[in-house]
This record gives structure tokens, C-alpha cells and sequence, in this order.
């Protein structure tokens, strides 16, 4: 059952590098990210958030680690109070591996590699 978790963890983690580059990087996004330049300036929370793959990928782990502990709590039987409780060192230990893969990928497409 141990390696269920290792999968699901490595499963989360590309989930969320593939949401941070959805929000971060890719052309679906553009005329958001820009948008949100011109409405609350370049240097606003917002933009940085937008434009950080760092920054980003906490965001988007804060939206796919509850679904990952619902899951857990359906499936595994944790109690909720667990559940609740894992969720956020969850979120910080999915978001790094996340915004490391996009920072590298993002950074290798912009230097042509």
C-alpha cells in the first residue's frame, strides 16, 4: 500500500506542475496574465503570482491537494482531522517538485534548448 501513496504523490506533483504551467507559461493563459498586468500593474500580488512559476505552483497545489485528501479520507479511510491536518505540508511538499519542474522547463523553452 505504500507504493499507492509514492504513485499517488508522484501523480499530484505532475498535476500540479502541469497547472502551474497552464497558469504560468503556456499561450491559453497569455491574454489572462496580461490582462491582470494591465488592471493591477506589473509589479502587483496578482501579476507576480501569474508570472512566478514558483509562485504559481503554491497556488495551484492549494487547488489540487484538497481533492488528493478527499481522496484519502474516501479511499484510505483517514480520518478527516488527518486529512485536514496533512493538507497543508502537503501543499508546500507538492508545490516545490512542481515549480522546480516548471521553472527548468519554462526556462530550457525560453533559451530555445
Amino acid at each position: 500500500m505504500n507504493v499507492i501513496y509514492l504513485v499517488a504523490f508522484v501523480v499530484l506533483v505532475l498535476a500540479t506542475a502541469r497547472l502551474t504551467r497552464l497558469i504560468h507559461f503556456d499561450d491559453l493563459t497569455l491574454s489572462m496574465r496580461n490582462w491582470i498586468d494591465r488592471r493591477f500593474g506589473e509589479r502587483s500580488i496578482l501579476s507576480r503570482i501569474v508570472w512566478c512559476p514558483w509562485c504559481a505552483s503554491v497556488w495551484a497545489a492549494i487547488i489540487t491537494c484538497p481533492f488528493a485528501m478527499a481522496g484519502l479520507w474516501l479511499w484510505a479511510q483517514w480520518s478527516l482531522w488527518g486529512a485536514l491536518w496533512a493538507t497543508g505540508p502537503l501543499i508546500l511538499a507538492v508545490s516545490y517538485p512542481a515549480g522546480w519542474i516548471v521553472h527548468k522547463e519554462t526556462t530550457a523553452t525560453s533559451r530555445g534548448e
